[in-house]
């Protein structure tokens, strides 16, 4: 009788430590006004757009996250967030980054190409209750927005880059985020707005 050999065990995969990425909407009017080209100056388009733990730079998420640098963003906004991922769909780059175990607060960035004038920006695409922003790239707005659900409340810089761009950079706060927070963070976070648009 021929002796069969004992199947090998084979060892068991390791399951991958890995993060889940911080989710996030591209704002709906850029996709509608669309651009004339490729928008290839954010980033790699070939990068990973997975997530990221902190011991990568944002950069690493590929995309528009080369912008939002964990330092320069806790300098600028004394928030330190560890967690970033981009994404690129035809003409338009997003990056989102978070910190680790937490909801929220969170940052945002959307970059996408554009031949929209000022006119059609001031007209089309600055949202309802926004307020007219000077000193960031050729037409720009705030817009803040209440606490809603399991979000704090909302600041929005977007603006018309003195490149053929759309730009938008949103924070969302904690829960729970007093207005004095808010009202402390616009000059902030109009400072890493115009970082971005002189950098990108």
């Amino acid at each position: 009788m021929r002796a069969t050999r004992p199947a090998k065990s084979r060892p068991a995969k390791r399951a991958a430590k890995r993060r889940p990425a911080k989710s996030f909407a591209v704002v709906a009017i850029i996709g509608m006004l669309g651009g004339c080209s490729m928008f290839k100056a954010a980033a790699d388009p070939g990068a990973t757009t997975g997530p990221l733990s902190f011991d990568w730079p944002a950069s690493s998420a590929g995309a528009a996250c080369g912008f939002l640098d964990y330092q320069a963003v806790a300098g600028e906004l004394g928030t330190t967030f560890d967690t970033a991922g981009g994404a690129h769909v035809n003409d338009t780059y997003t990056c989102a980054v978070t910190e680790a175990g937490h909801d929220y607060p969170d940052l945002t960035l959307s970059l996408s190409a554009t031949n929209a004038d000022e006119v059609v920006f001031n007209v089309t695409v600055a949202p309802d209750g926004s307020t007219a922003v000077k000193g960031l790239g050729r037409a720009a707005y705030l817009l803040a927005m209440p606490a809603a659900g399991k979000k704090g409340p909302i600041l929005e810089y977007g603006w018309l880059s003195a490149k053929p761009r759309l730009v938008v950079v949103r924070y969302t706060f904690a829960p729970g985020a007093s207005a004095a927070e808010v009202d402390a963070m616009k000059p902030k976070l109009l400072t890493l707005a115009q970082r971005v648009e002189k950098t990108s």
